[in-house]
C-alpha cells in the first residue's frame, strides 16, 4: 500500500467514526502499510483534524456510560489500552456526569441483585458487588448503593 492510498484509506475511516491514533496505526497495519508511511499519515490525520484524542476520550467516556454502563475504573484501563495520554483521559473522566453516572450504578446494581442467588443476605450483596465492580464501578460507590438498594427491596 502506497502513503497516498493509505492516507485516502484512513480519511475515509476516520470521516465515519471517531477513532484514536491507536486505532488508525492497527486499521493501517492490517492493510499492510509500511511503519513509516504510517506515522505520516497520522501526523497528516491530526493536524488536518480527522484525529483529536481529546474529542476521541470525550466520545468514548460518554458513550461507555451511557450505553454500556461502565464504570471509571474500567473506562480510564480502556483508554489507558488504546494509548490515550494520561492527562487527556483524565479530563474526559473529569467531565463524567455525575447524575447520569449515578443512575447507570444504580440500574446495574438493580439488575445484578434481581438476577443474584445466595445462601445468605450477606453473600447476595457480596457477590453483587463483585459483579458491579467487575464492570469497572468504584467499591465504595457500589457499596453505598447496594446498600440503598437492599433498603429500599425489603
Amino acid at each position: 500500500m502506497t502513503e497516498s492510498e493509505g492516507k485516502t484509506l484512513a480519511e475515509r475511516y476516520c470521516s465515519g467514526a471517531e477513532h484514536c491514533c491507536q486505532e488508525v496505526r492497527q486499521m493501517l497495519e492490517r492493510h499492510k502499510a509500511e511503519n513509516a508511511d504510517i506515522e505520516r499519515i497520522i501526523r497528516h490525520l491530526v493536524k488536518e483534524g480527522y484525529i483529536d484524542e481529546s474529542r476521541y476520550a470525550a466520545a468514548f467516556v460518554h458513550d461507555k456510560v451511557r450505553f454500556a454502563k461502565w464504570g471509571r475504573v474500567k473506562i480510564g484501563q480502556a483508554l489507558w489500552q488504546k494509548r490515550i495520554p494520561a492527562g487527556v483521559a483524565d479530563e474526559a473522566l473529569s467531565r463524567i456526569d455525575e447524575d447520569e453516572y449515578l443512575t447507570a450504578l444504580k440500574d446495574v446494581v438493580a439488575s445484578r441483585y434481581r438476577q443474584t442467588k445466595g445462601a445468605t443476605e450477606y453473600e447476595r450483596k457480596m457477590k453483587t458487588m463483585k459483579s458491579v465492580c467487575s464492570r469497572g464501578y468504584e467499591p465504595s460507590l457500589v457499596r453505598k448503593v447496594l446498600n440503598l438498594q437492599d433498603s429500599s427491596d425489603d
